[in-house]
Formats: structure tokens, sequence, C-alpha cells
């Protein structure tokens, strides 16, 4: 995925597959209802995330979440990581797993 920096449109969004007590994917998709959902995002020689924030469950029973970006999340051109902590009724959380996006100059 790639953005330009300063944009804020499109949102990026994810649909979060269901896993085992393994970690494995079922080939389900997580049902959302009553978790909440954080979007972190870092460059990958950095262990501090540059977004650390509430997502937007869109579809909870399809698994299906969104993060629109704020006016800086996309201020510096490179290589990021991206994932998704969902945190469950129970205050277990579980994260999934890490995708790269690219912010070019525009």
């Amino acid at each position: 995925m790639e953005w330009v920096t300063g944009d804020t449109k499109p949102d990026i969004a994810a649909r979060l597959p269901l896993l085992d007590t393994e970690g494995e994917e079922t080939g389900g998709y997580a049902d959302l209802t009553d978790a909440t959902v954080k979007f972190q995002m870092r460059r990958p020689d950095d262990k501090r995330f540059t977004v650390n924030a509430v997502a937007t469950v869109t579809d909870a029973p399809n698994g299906y979440v969104s993060y629109t970006w704020a006016a800086n999340d996309l201020s510096i051109p490179g290589a990021y990581q991206v994932q998704w902590e969902v945190t469950w009724i129970d205050s277990s959380r579980q994260t999934s797993a890490i995708e790269e996006i690219t912010v070019r100059r525009q």
C-alpha cells in the first residue's frame, strides 16, 4: 500500500482474521462485537509508534476496521509497519500480523 506525504485520505482499512490459540489464521474473520481496536504504525527500525490511535470498527461481525489519518500521520516519507491491536471484552489483547506501507513524497 502507498500513500503520499500530507494526505489524509483514503482511510486505511483491514479485515481482521480469526486466530486460533496458536495465533494461526482459521480461515474465518474476527467478530469484533464489544471489542476495541487500535491502529499502530512505526518505522521498521523504531520501537516507538508514530501512530497509536483508536480505530473504527466498521462492521463488527465480519471483522472490518479502519483508521482515518490525522493531519501529521503521513508527514514523513518512508517505509512503515502497521498492525491492528484488538482488546476483547475480557481485557485480553491480540495483535494482527505486521503489514508494510510506503509514504512517498508528493
